[in-house]
């Protein structure tokens, strides 16, 4: 089935404000993986039966 839209030809580049913003979100988002990964990890050790 063939594409009908135009593909882009022109990208704009983003701003030095835009990359700032792009960076403290991906930072934001891992540091708030680890943390969830880590009480995952906490939950899971305190379980065991003893």
């Amino acid at each position: 089935m063939p594409e009908y839209r135009n593909e882009p030809t022109e990208f704009a580049e983003p701003t030095q404000a835009e990359i700032r913003a792009r960076t403290g979100r991906n930072i934001a988002i891992a540091l708030g993986l680890v943390i969830f990964l880590i009480l995952i990890a906490v939950s899971i050790v305190l379980r065991q039966p003893v």
